[in-house]
């Protein structure tokens, strides 16, 4: 399987793990300086809404909190393991995470809907109404009735 890295150039996954592991050992974080748990994330638009999804396996809507701030998404959560084990080969990240994605100027924060089915956590926004036109009236006071 291969997967492209976030400037284009193709990584393997085995390779890309291998580089994982080797920057953690030499530098105490990981290539892609994610801290604990990562979760992997799809935004895209469809019928005049906004959608975020993000991948949260083995997690309920408990371990996980939604915040709209500064116009920005902010998904936070805490993947935790209930075992300490001496892991033979260990590739599953736990801790906390928190991804941040912008939204455009013309989502409704207010129509914020999010659902977790199946370990994916969806975010759904809908357009701001659009006003119609109001035409005013302007009042002369200068002429005195």
């Amino acid at each position: 399987m291969l997967s492209t890295h976030k400037v284009g150039f193709p990584f393997s996954a085995s390779l890309r793990s291998e580089l994982d592991d080797a920057f953690n050992q030499m530098f105490g974080k990981s290539l892609s300086g994610l801290e604990g748990a990562y979760s992997p994330l799809s935004v895209w638009e469809e019928e005049g809404k906004y959608h975020v999804a993000l991948d949260v396996p083995g997690m309920s809507k408990e371990d996980l909190a939604l915040d709209i701030q500064g116009g920005h998404l902010i998904l936070t959560g805490e993947r935790t393991t209930e075992e300490n084990r001496d892991y033979l080969h260990h590739e599953r990240r736990y801790g906390k995470f928190k991804r941040v994605v912008q939204i455009p100027d013309w989502v409704d924060p207010a129509s914020v809907n999010a659902t977790l089915d199946a370990g994916v956590l969806t975010v759904v926004l809908d357009k701001k109404l659009e006003k119609p036109p109001r035409k005013i009236e302007i009042q002369d006071l200068s002429k005195s009735e």
